[in-house]
């Protein structure tokens, strides 16, 4: 089958991008899951946020199980080794389960991925000692590893969360039940420093709702809301009053996070959402509160940063709003505060400043999108 010729990220001048060879059906499964998580630009975008924030601090604590995942990733059954393509790559050779995708990964740096892999080769070798002095069913995979092990390692655990499996894959007991024909590994390994509880998981897109939308790592963009008929884009738009600066400190913030100042307004709005819901004393104390952020918008020269939100989450919304003014129940213990409107009752004015301003103040793990395999 003819190769897919990889385009270079968009934004990644930065970076430092290297080919990496994942199987068809791992690429497309991480190509679901950016359509329907949310947060998530691009499959490269995706495997950076999982490798960094996921997958190579469990290799540095010695919580992966190094047989399993190097059997997984290297050799024929993978790919060629530190991102090669793989020797007799032809259409018949690479056919069906052997047929590889390239994508350009584009990383700052990419020395954690190498240290990375010289920890699970390093593991490989104790293994390989304890197992010659102590005997043991069950063949390794004699080989060192690379960073496009470390990479495929990442999709795999991704993809096989996406199909149902389980999260963290080369950290579980039960890897071994979800690897792929003639990739089970007999042996039990024994995982440095103990192995992670099972977890199950739950699929959801970043607003609550399912998605069938699939994407490419081709593609550096990806749609976050649907569009809704008639209308020439998706979801239904909000406006939040907030200073010229706080706007700019926004858009620096989501671009250091690799998202937009829109993603970061549109996930602090659920998680105010989701306060009022849970904690709705704790929510009216920080929607109530003043800030040298918010600007009215009956102030000269008032602009509004406009972000569009799910129908759902404007829905949820509404409802936020409704149950923190039947809170209120016209009492006036909030009397004389200066962020409530007409009658002593709270708009969608205040909520949305207030999400604004929580997206500012939130630690920076907290605006991340979730990973997969993580609920959010």
């Amino acid at each position: 089958m003819p190769e897919k010729k990889p385009v270079p990220e968009k934004g990644a001048g930065r970076k430092e991008g290297r080919p990496i060879y994942l199987r068809p059906a791992d690429e497309k499964e991480l190509g679901r899951v950016v359509a329907a998580r949310g947060g998530y630009k691009s499959v490269p975008h995706l495997l950076r946020e999982y490798l960094s924030r996921s997958l190579i601090p469990r290799i540095r604590e010695g919580r992966c199980f190094p047989g399993r995942l190097l059997a997984e990733t290297t050799g024929r059954a993978s790919s060629g080794a530190s991102g090669k393509r793989p020797a007799g790559d032809s259409a018949k050779g690479q056919a069906g389960s052997r047929a590889r995708t390239m994508i350009q990964l584009g990383l700052e740096s990419w020395a954690p991925v190498e240290a990375a892999a010289r920890a699970l080769t390093g593991a490989l070798r104790r293994l390989e000692e304890r197992r010659a002095w102590e005997g043991g069913a069950g063949a390794l995979p004699f080989c060192r590893c690379g960073e496009a092990e470390v990479v495929r390692a990442a999709a795999r655990e991704i993809a096989t969360w996406s199909r149902g499996g389980p999260p963290e894959l080369f950290s579980q007991e039960s890897a071994s039940d979800w690897l792929g024909p003639g990739q089970k590994t007999p042996e039990r390994e024994t995982s440095e420093r103990g192995t992670s509880r099972r977890k199950t998981s739950k699929r959801k897109t970043s607003e609550g709702e399912p998605s069938g939308q699939e994407s490419s790592s081709r593609e550096p963009t990806y749609q976050v809301l649907p569009i809704l008929p008639g209308r020439e884009r998706g979801g239904k738009p909000v406006q939040y009053y907030i200073t010229e600066s706080a706007r700019k400190r926004l858009k620096s913030k989501g671009a250091r996070l690799g998202q937009t100042g829109s993603d970061l307004a549109r996930r602090a709005t659920r998680m105010l959402i989701r306060r009022v819901e849970e904690a709705p004393v704790e929510a009216l104390r920080h929607i109530t509160e003043e800030s040298s952020l918010y600007q009215e918008p009956q102030e000269e020269g008032a602009q509004s940063f406009q972000v569009y939100l799910a129908p759902k989450t404007k829905r949820r919304l509404e409802q936020a709003v409704a149950r923190l003014n039947q809170r209120l129940g016209g009492s006036d213990r909030l009397g004389g505060n200066g962020r409530l409107g007409r009658g002593g009752r709270l708009g969608q004015l205040a909520v949305l400043q207030a999400a604004a301003r929580l997206a500012l103040e939130a630690p920076d793990e907290e605006m991340r999108p979730p990973l997969p395999g993580a609920s959010g």
